[in-house]
């Protein structure tokens, strides 16, 4: 079901043509007939869960925003960057390149977020502070006024499972925030296992495991989650986009994250990867 449409009005920015969204139906704090921002393409917004563009907002490329995610003011959104969960784009902040914006974290202001740094946690990005190359900032971090910000590094013991949250830094390029780690499972068409067509995933629910092998064996029985282009070349044509518990991994190996259980926040095509 779709909550917003386009309207009659557009943009044309040097020859991508962006469309005014208006909503279609009551969600959150928005009512039917509320006028929104201006995206490219209906992927640049979930019709799923809270998430909006509104006033003057620009959200095109190949930039995504879902969940519970607003962008708003004079924010632009763009490139292959992400807006996930209850993450807030505003004033006249910049995000784009490959950059990931998600949980509770907020850039506003002049702020810029690009390459393929990401935001999350309760973090805030503002002022003029640019958040680039692979730096990432997470927690109750705040990167204000003309802070530049273009690395991050992994110094732990990754051996030890204390360390685990750092050793799926360092193997999949995931990173957690809130006890949870956002990542990602290739499916078939219908959202079925390439591995099993009968065990099925649905958006919006928990997916549980059968018969969970609790070793430390990378490949045996449970959920295998990783980053975005990990299953590329398998066969699925649908990426899920999904969140674990940290209580409920079971081990992380070979590039790629095993656990008991998850839940799927959505889902797109493959080609957007």
């Amino acid at each position: 079901m779709k909550k917003y449409e386009f309207t009659n009005e557009t943009k044309d920015f040097y020859g991508t043509i962006l469309h005014q969204i208006r909503a279609v139906e009551d969600f959150s704090n928005i009512k039917v007939g509320d006028l929104g921002g201006w995206i490219e393409k209906e992927s640049n917004l979930s019709h799923e869960g809270n998430c909006w563009v509104a006033g003057n907002a620009w959200v095109y490329g190949d930039a995504w925003v879902i969940g519970d995610a607003q962008v708003s003011g004079d924010a632009w959104v763009y490139g292959d960057a992400w807006v996930i969960g209850d993450a807030q784009v505003s004033g006249d902040a910049r995000v784009s390149g490959n950059a990931q914006v998600y949980g509770g974290a907020c850039v506003y202001g002049n702020a810029r977020v690009s390459g393929d740094a990401q935001v999350y946690g309760d973090a805030q990005v503002y002022g003029d502070a640019w958040v680039t190359g692979n730096a990432q900032v997470y927690g109750d971090a705040v990167v204000c006024q003309k802070m530049y910000i273009k690395f991050s590094h992994i110094t732990k013991d990754l051996s030890d499972r204390e360390n685990l949250i750092q050793n799926i830094q360092a193997q999949t390029n995931l990173y957690s925030f809130d006890n949870k780690v956002y990542c990602y499972k290739h499916v078939r068409e219908d959202l079925s296992s390439l591995h099993d067509s009968n065990f099925k995933y649905k958006v919006g629910e928990w997916i549980e495991a059968k018969d969970v092998d609790e070793s430390i064996a990378s490949c045996a029985a449970g959920l295998h989650v990783s980053h975005a282009s990990y299953w590329e070349n398998r066969g699925g044509k649908v990426v899920l986009l999904c969140k674990v518990k940290i209580e409920d991994i079971i081990t992380v190996q070979q590039g790629k994250i095993r656990c008991r259980k998850l839940f799927v926040i959505a889902s797109t095509d493959k080609e957007k990867f």
